[in-house]
C-alpha cells in the first residue's frame, strides 16, 4: 500500500514538473462529490483587502482535501493558491492558526465559490491572471454552484482598484503592476499603497492617489 501511494506521489510530481494537470477524470469526479467539510473566510476581508480562504472536503478515507486561496479583493484576485490532501489533525492545526491570525468565519459553499471567482474575474478585467496553481486548486469547487448564492460582492476600494504592495514586492514588480493599471484604466482611476522605497523613482509622479 505504501509503495503504491509513493508511486502515485512520484507520478503527480512528474506531471507537475511538466506543467500538466495533477488530476485525472476519476480523481476530479471523486473530489467533486465528496462532502464539503468547511468553507472559511476572514471576517474583515473587505476591510483589509487580502486574506487566506480555505475550502475543504472530507474524503472517503477520512483525509481532508484542502484548497487555500490568497485572495486580493481590492485588485489582484488570487495572488496564491494551493491544493493538498492532509490528515484531519494537520488540518485542525492549520485552522487554529488561521482563525487566530485572520478571524475566519463560515461561509456557504456557493457564496465562497462566487466570492473567489468574482475576485479572479475582477483582476482578469484589469489584466492580472490568477496564480498558476489556481487552476488546480479551483477544482475543489466541483459540484458547488456559485449562482445559488444570493449575496453580491463588490471588489475594489471606494469604487476603484487599490493596489497594495506586499512586503517582498520588488520595485520592478511594483512597476509592472502600476504600468498595467495605467494602461488599462488611465491616470487617476486607481489607487495604490506601498512601503517606502518600493516605488520606482520614475513613477513617483504617477497621477493617482496614494492612500
Amino acid at each position: 500500500m505504501k509503495e503504491r501511494h509513493y508511486q502515485q506521489y512520484l507520478a503527480r510530481k512528474r506531471r507537475k514538473e511538466r506543467g500538466e494537470s495533477l488530476w485525472n477524470k476519476w480523481e476530479t469526479a471523486q473530489l467533486a462529490n465528496a462532502p464539503v467539510h468547511e468553507c472559511l473566510v476572514p471576517e474583515n476581508l473587505f476591510e483589509l483587502g487580502l486574506g487566506n480562504l480555505p475550502f475543504s472536503r472530507r474524503l472517503a478515507n477520512g483525509t481532508i482535501a484542502l484548497a487555500v486561496f490568497l485572495l486580493d479583493v481590492f485588485c489582484l484576485g488570487a495572488k496564491n493558491a494551493l491544493f493538498q490532501i492532509i490528515p484531519p489533525d494537520v488540518y485542525n492545526q492549520r485552522k487554529k492558526l488561521w482563525r487566530g491570525s485572520e478571524g475566519l468565519v463560515p461561509m456557504a459553499p456557493a457564496c465562497f465559490r462566487k466570492l473567489v471567482e468574482g475576485g479572479v474575474a475582477y483582476a482578469r478585467d484589469l489584466g492580472f491572471n490568477p496564480h498558476p496553481d489556481y487552476a488546480e486548486a479551483e477544482r475543489i469547487f466541483g459540484n458547488v454552484v456559485a449562482a445559488e448564492c444570493p449575496q453580491e460582492f463588490v471588489y475594489g476600494h471606494d469604487g476603484k482598484p487599490l493596489y497594495v504592495s506586499g512586503p517582498n514586492d520588488t520595485a520592478e514588480h511594483v512597476r509592472t503592476i502600476i504600468e498595467q493599471l495605467q494602461r488599462r484604466l488611465g491616470p487617476g482611476r486607481f489607487d495604490y499603497l506601498m512601503q517606502s522605497g518600493q516605488m520606482p523613482a520614475d513613477l513617483l509622479d504617477v497621477d493617482t492617489r496614494l492612500v
